[in-house]
């Protein structure tokens, strides 16, 4: 996988901070007061564990769509998974740039699949356990995303599921930084990451990148028919 790739993983995690923050900071102050009175090390364990259970379940996610890319992509004559992580990179970019919003249409598909699980979340609460927290931030994986299903789109075009796997893994540490300091440090952060001047840069390089890559594909006749 190229190293674009993997930086990308990071870059998008780390721009959708604010989402993540919208999304897991109810979480993460419900396991702090789960804890409260309790050793303050078992309050940070207890959010620990929630993080490597959501990334697991993105980890899980990358692995299986890079099964099905790889399984599409032996029967594809023509490279469409790639067309369409091309478009998904230059949505990225529109997206980050709050340009189009458009991904976060992406959300509402989902919402319908989370109200099934988001019962067996809530009974997860209070959290006491070790056990509990890495089952909710398993569950919590699945919780609507648009940025993480436009990771997953990428992932699926990958085609591979140790690459695909491996992308959403990153794209999870991405995330970390805005959900492990939930509080003011946090909203220092997510005010850094929104300034526009950094947002605009992020973007220009995912568009640059997508760009580069769709024209390289269609102005391929070759690569097209023989891939």
């Amino acid at each position: 996988m190229e190293s674009i790739s993997l930086v990308g993983a990071v870059l998008l995690g780390l721009m959708g901070a604010g989402h993540c923050l919208a999304m897991c900071g109810g979480i993460i102050s419900s396991l702090s007061a789960s804890s409260q009175g309790q050793n303050p090390k078992t309050n940070w364990w207890f959010v620990v564990v929630y993080q490597i259970g959501r990334i697991t379940s993105y980890t899980l996610f990358g692995l299986i769509a890079g099964f099905i890319g790889f399984q599409f992509k032996q029967v594809s004559p023509i490279p469409i998974l790639q067309i369409a992580s091309s478009l998904l990179l230059i949505a990225m970019a529109l997206y980050i740039s709050q340009i189009w919003m458009g991904l976060s249409y992406l959300e509402k598909i989902g919402k319908k699949f989370w109200n099934l699980i988001s019962p067996f979340a809530k009974h997860l609460l209070p959290v006491v356990s070790p056990k509990q927290a890495f089952i909710l931030g398993s569950l919590w994986g699945w919780l609507p995303c648009g940025l993480v299903y436009t990771s997953l789109g990428y992932a699926l075009s990958l085609a591979n599921s140790f690459q695909s796997a491996l992308f959403m893994f990153l794209f999870g540490l991405g995330t970390l930084p805005a959900t492990l300091l939930a509080g003011s440090t946090s909203l220092g952060f997510k005010r850094v990451l929104n300034n526009k001047l950094i947002r605009w840069s992020v973007a220009a390089g995912f568009m640059a990148f997508g760009v580069f890559t769709l024209y390289s594909l269609l102005a391929s006749p070759a690569h097209v028919h023989h891939h």
